[in-house]
């Protein structure tokens, strides 16, 4: 049950990448998010009609993700101070409550990545499964050169 419950968590993460275009947030505010996402728009060839129903998915998807996150840190916010002040009792109940939140997240998810689907056609989210992939991979290579970097820095100069 338990191995089974892993791999269910493990494909719901899988499938959570490709909907990091339409809802993260951390790039909502970089001027480069609206060229990025245009040059997916363009290079998966959208229909105009397609791009609208995607942007208004984005926007909701942002939205919702963000009234979760706003609850679920007030939440954790709570439980800190009840781990002080209150019994194991409420500090269960908060644990609950976050949990919850994380399920209402992935569940948010989820449904933002199967209404993509449902605007794209087959081979359209099959190309931008293939983006996202490539993506991926882009920035695993950045945060390993900046691990490098860091590496480097943090040995002084004598060790360069």
């Amino acid at each position: 049950m338990r191995k089974m419950r892993l791999a269910v968590i493990g494909l719901v993460v899988s499938l959570l990448t490709v909907g990091s275009v339409y809802a993260q947030e951390q790039n909502a505010g970089k001027p480069d998010a609206g060229k990025a996402r245009e040059g997916i728009y363009k290079e998966l060839n959208l229909t105009p009609e397609q791009q609208q129903k995607l942007e208004a998915n984005r926007k909701a998807q942002r939205e919702k993700m963000s009234e979760l996150r706003t609850g679920m840190m007030a939440k954790e916010k709570e439980m800190q101070q009840a781990v002080i002040s209150s019994s194991r009792t409420s500090v269960e109940q908060l644990a609950n409550e976050i949990k919850g939140l994380q399920a209402q997240l992935i569940d948010q998810r989820v449904n933002g990545i199967f209404a993509v689907k449902e605007i794209l056609t087959p081979e359209q989210f099959a190309k931008l499964n293939q983006i996202m992939e490539k993506r991926k991979e882009q920035m695993k290579g950045r945060f390993q050169d900046l691990r490098q970097q860091h590496r480097g820095a943090a040995a002084g100069p004598e060790n360069k």
